[in-house]
């Protein structure tokens, strides 16, 4: 009896070890499906509203360059004066933010990785 017993325990143990790896399986699939879904949707926006900012900046960059061309007579040296302005502004950016912004992208991209939101 105590036999039979302890072989109906093993078999039960065996069934319920298979069930526990199977639907841990799952979880971790549905997870790594609702981090992929997250980030490729995050991707997309990104691209989107980029684009949009992107054409926006361009356009309103031509019509700043122009303005100030126009104001000093030379329209090349607006140009000129404007994309110095910008190669300055971009360099004081990546020295002066820089490791705030890695440290932000560090941050947000852990929570959603082990968080799991």
């Amino acid at each position: 009896m105590a036999l039979n017993h302890i072989s109906e325990n093993a078999d039960n143990l065996q069934k319920s070890t298979q069930d526990f790896i199977e639907h841990n399986f799952e979880y971790y699939k549905l997870s790594v499906f609702k981090k992929l879904t997250k980030g490729t949707t995050s991707m997309i926006l990104f691209i989107i509203i980029g684009a949009v900012l992107f054409g926006a900046m361009l356009l309103l960059t031509f019509s700043i360059a122009l303005f100030i061309g126009a104001w000093l007579d030379n329209i090349a040296l607006g140009f000129l004066i404007l994309g110095v302005s910008y190669i300055i502004l971009a360099i004081i950016a990546y020295y002066g933010f820089r490791k705030t912004i890695e440290r932000n992208v560090l941050r947000r991209a852990s929570e959603v990785f082990f968080d799991g939101d």
